[in-house]
């Protein structure tokens, strides 16, 4: 069969449904590149192959190159926030080889000059393509193994953790489906602005509203409340049929003593233990810094580390060294990201 790009909700959905379950699939789904698509991150679309057994999915966001800097005309590809990259099953290394060969082929055909991936590190799929991107570990990430009985859950949390749930539960917290995110994103984006995030991470009003429109089964909003019904925490966590993903959280400093945050960790833990679901991915710190304190929050729920890689390819060099160039001289910024100039030429913040 020739390889296939798909656009089409209908199409990616059969596809989708074909291939085996895997851990982090939700991130694989149209819908969660629609959700991403509404933040102005670019059009959802997938590179599709199959021979015999072999089937390889590589689903990403297209997005335009600025104008202002010569780029019309011209695209770059991007993994959705969270994970992703290309999936492949039963594929032998000739597989990979004509794989690899028909995306670059199309990519050159259709102006794209650069991509940005963002691989699953809970597939390890990052090694079959080394020879494709220039692919570098970014951070650790952690999981919390809920194949277990909660007092063992509880009991592989840190010292600090067990105390946070004892406190919240002494407190009388209690964890709640919220029916929509209009409490959360109110509390989500106060917690964004005291944590000094960038302007990105605050994300848009379409994108909350998509998230909202997920199918129910792939999505829990969860708030963590006092005896008095405020909401102290809230999460976001996605789902599909082997995991859980902690995707965005949020709190109320006014109750950090009630400890809600690692409440609403766990006690979704609790709940969620013992069914289909496998593992809930905690993800990993919000900087690459060693002491990230993000970082040491959700380590402290378990032992087990998945290593987070990124992938990088120039499918265009001399084009993108041009581009490149121009928004240098445009903005007087030095490039710090591979898809940089989305940024700042247009006065945008940097």
């Amino acid at each position: 069969m020739s390889p296939e790009l798909i656009t089409s909700a209908n199409r990616w959905h059969e596809i989708l449904a074909q291939l085996p379950d895997f851990p982090g699939k939700i991130y694989y789904t149209w819908h969660y590149h629609n959700v991403c698509s509404a933040n102005g991150d670019g059009t959802p679309a997938a590179f599709f192959y199959s021979s015999g057994s072999c089937q390889i999915f590589h689903p990403f966001l297209m997005r335009p190159i600025p104008a202002i800097i010569g780029g019309d005309g011209f695209f770059d590809l991007e993994t959705a926030y969270g994970y992703g990259g290309p999936q492949a099953f039963n594929a032998s290394d000739t597989n990979l080889v004509e794989f690899k060969n028909d995306f670059a082929a199309w990519a050159t055909h259709n102006s794209v000059v650069a991509e940005f991936v963002r691989f699953n590190p809970l597939t390890h799929m990052h090694a079959r393509f080394a020879d494709f991107y220039q692919i570098s570990h970014n951070r650790v990430t952690t999981s919390i193994n809920l194949d277990a009985q909660f007092s063992e859950i509880l009991g592989n949390c840190t010292g600090p953790r067990q105390r946070n749930w004892r406190t919240a539960c002494r407190l009388g917290l209690s964890l709640r489906q919220l029916p929509d995110l209009k409490s959360f994103q109110g509390l989500y984006h106060q917690t964004m602005r005291r944590l000094q995030a960038r302007p990105y991470y605050l994300f848009s009003k379409p994108y909350f509203e998509a998230i909202e429109q997920l199918p129910p089964q792939n999505r829990f909003f969860a708030g963590a409340f006092t005896p008095d019904n405020q909401l102290a925490a809230a999460a976001i966590f996605l789902l599909d049929s082997e995991s859980a993903h902690y995707h965005l959280g949020a709190s109320d400093e006014n109750f950090r003593n009630t400890r809600a945050n690692a409440f609403l960790m766990l006690e979704f833990a609790r709940q969620t233990a013992g069914s289909n679901t496998k593992i809930l991915h905690l993800g990993g710190g919000g900087s690459l810094a060693e002491d990230d304190s993000l970082f040491r929050f959700k380590a402290g729920f378990s032992r087990l580390r998945h290593d987070f890689f990124i992938g990088k390819r120039l499918h265009q060099p001399d084009v993108y060294h041009k581009l490149s160039r121009r928004w240098q001289k445009l903005t007087g910024c030095q490039p710090e990201i591979l898809l940089h100039y989305h940024y700042g030429a247009n006065d945008e913040n940097l």
